[in-house]
């Protein structure tokens, strides 16, 4: 993997390396078990170590898979809306009152919102099955989701730089960006569990 931060040389690799990254945070984005930012996170810290325009490349390839991703799921939260299958995983996303105070919150504002839901940690797919519930056209969902998925890559691509400060090494950069990602996630899911007892 050390060739990988070499600037000069193995670009097949380091493409390898970025279709992985593809990969991993479409699939992310559809089945929220993969820890995408955390993916996100470790290879801007990798990328710092070949050069700004690496980093740069992996904050684009991060928001555009979470952006193709996040269109999927949302086309296969709306197909589903109205089967059994499909009410289950609503279900799942909140109670109804839930939900419907969400598809007012979207209604209202869906890129502060969309991009509310993308930043905080378990709230993406309550707002997308809210969105689809009251059927958010997947167009305007298109159009307003591009702002959130690219405040998510920046902000996970600045943890990366960040643990990557940390560290000349760059595995313990590494490492110390995904300890940034997962402190960052546990402190907003503190926060806003705090905020929902008042």
């Amino acid at each position: 993997m050390a060739h990988l931060l070499d600037p000069t040389a193995h670009a097949d690799d380091w493409l390898v390396a970025l279709a992985v990254l593809l990969g991993a945070v479409v699939v992310g984005a559809v089945l929220p078990l993969v820890p995408t930012g955390a993916a996100v996170s470790a290879m801007a810290a990798l990328a710092h170590h070949r050069s700004w325009l690496s980093t740069g490349e992996v904050v684009l390839v991060g928001a555009a898979a979470a952006y193709a991703g996040d269109l999927l799921l949302y086309a296969l939260l709306l197909r589903g809306a109205h089967t059994r299958a499909g009410r289950a995983l609503h279900r799942r996303a909140g109670d109804s009152a839930h939900l419907e105070q969400l598809a007012r919150r979207l209604a209202r504002h869906d890129v502060g919102t969309l991009t509310t839901s993308r930043l905080l940690p378990g709230a993406r797919v309550p707002v997308m099955a809210a969105a689809a519930t009251t059927d958010y056209p997947l167009p305007r969902f298109a159009v307003a989701n591009a702002v959130p998925v690219t405040c998510w890559a920046l902000a996970y691509g600045a943890l990366g730089l960040a643990g990557r400060s940390l560290s000349d090494r760059p595995w313990a950069g590494v490492a110390a960006a995904v300890a940034l990602g997962v402190a960052a996630s546990a402190l907003v899911s503190l926060v806003q569990r705090r905020r929902e007892r008042r």
